[in-house]
């Protein structure tokens, strides 16, 4: 299979192959050979579901925080449309896959602080250490999860030179988390896979809903990675990373008619919690200010924490059904000779890590 990928991957051009890198949730940063190798590698890596066995995987995806934690737990439903490199479109390189809603829910790790007086001692490695294990022991693992998804910290936020003291301690939760169900698994009390996930790449992968754009699907498609200017770029950039952005997104998909739905929902919980998004959406639906209301108006729910944990696990799916087909020589091929990758918009290469 690799030597058939490495005959087939040099003959992409190098946007392509960053295209080809971002639809498989890989760093798109780096020379042509450096990516190919990636990808080559990529290939290798053992897949999340084999291939003809019965889809039994449950994610559980997490928006990392101390004060507002969220979390969703994920499985794959039956496809709408069942995939194949021969038949592949643009289209189905980015269509979100249809999942099950199992749990969708936030919460705060820390009791609330007596008298709004900070303890000192509140947010220390003792404090925390005892918080993420009676997370993980008692919220986390009895869903009984196949992945668990950790969204990725930053040290710094806009290259700023100092590391704020809030960022350290959410990168410390992050580290005890990762500790904590590795030593699990190692000791035999879950058999489950952890999968870091950076925020800038879940985001960059989709492009702009309906209700963000003012383009027609026409221009859309004619907006090719050769003629995105650096203006263009930039607005994506800042765009995408932003709140309204993640949100809209999640809008997109629960407002799918019936039959065509993207979530869902497995219980009478996960129902309700998606009837109360929804609803946030009643008053003005095709106003361009829905998702500012959506933020606004959220109350003690934070809809963000929310969108996150959900829209990071669909990601994910959609990756490794990107790899499946795609990482492959009938995928490979189908990409070059109907140049699928020459529709794909250019602003999801922004940035990388």
């Amino acid at each position: 299979m690799s030597s058939k990928l490495e005959a087939i991957l040099p003959k992409f051009k190098s946007i392509h192959l960053k295209q080809l890198a971002s639809l498989c949730g890989e760093k798109t940063s780096g020379k042509k050979s450096e990516l190919i190798d990636r990808l080559i590698a990529l290939s290798h890596a053992r897949p999340a579901k084999p291939p003809g066995t019965k889809d039994s995987r449950l994610i559980l995806s997490i928006d990392l925080g101390i004060r507002n934690l969220g979390y969703s737990l994920i499985s794959p439903a039956a496809p709408s449309k069942v995939l194949s490199p021969s038949a592949l479109t643009a289209d189905d390189l980015h269509r979100p896959p249809r999942v099950h809603l199992h749990a969708w829910q936030r919460r705060e790790l820390l009791e609330p602080s007596i008298d709004g007086i900070e303890d000192p001692d509140r947010y220390s490695p003792a404090s925390l250490a005892i918080a993420t294990d009676r997370l993980v022991r008692h919220n986390l693992l009895p869903l009984k999860p196949t992945h668990v998804l950790i969204e990725r910290q930053r040290w710094r936020s806009g290259g700023a030179a100092a590391v704020q003291e809030w960022t350290l301690r959410v990168n410390t939760l992050e580290a005890m988390l990762h500790a904590s169900l590795r030593t699990l698994r190692e000791l035999g009390h879950w058999n489950g896979e952890v999968v870091s996930m950076a925020p800038n790449r879940v985001t960059r992968f989709w492009p702009p809903p309906p209700i963000m754009s003012e383009e027609t699907p026409k221009t859309r498609r004619s907006r090719s990675a050769k003629t995105v200017d650096e203006a263009a770029i930039k607005g994506a950039k800042s765009q995408q990373n932003s709140k309204k952005y993640k949100l809209g997104v999640l809008t997109s998909w629960l407002a799918m008619k019936r039959g065509s739905e993207i979530i869902l929902p497995a219980n009478r919980d996960t129902e309700d919690a998606v009837k109360w998004f929804r609803s946030k959406l009643t008053r003005s639906r095709k106003k361009s200010s829905d998702v500012e209301d959506l933020i606004r108006d959220a109350g003690p729910r934070k809809l963000d924490d929310l969108t996150d944990s959900l829209l990071q696990g669909v990601t994910w799916l959609k990756w490794e059904e990107n790899k499946a087909i795609l990482l492959r020589e009938e995928g490979l091929t189908r990409l070059l000779e109907e140049k699928l990758l020459d529709e794909l918009e250019a602003d999801t290469l922004v940035g990388d890590v």
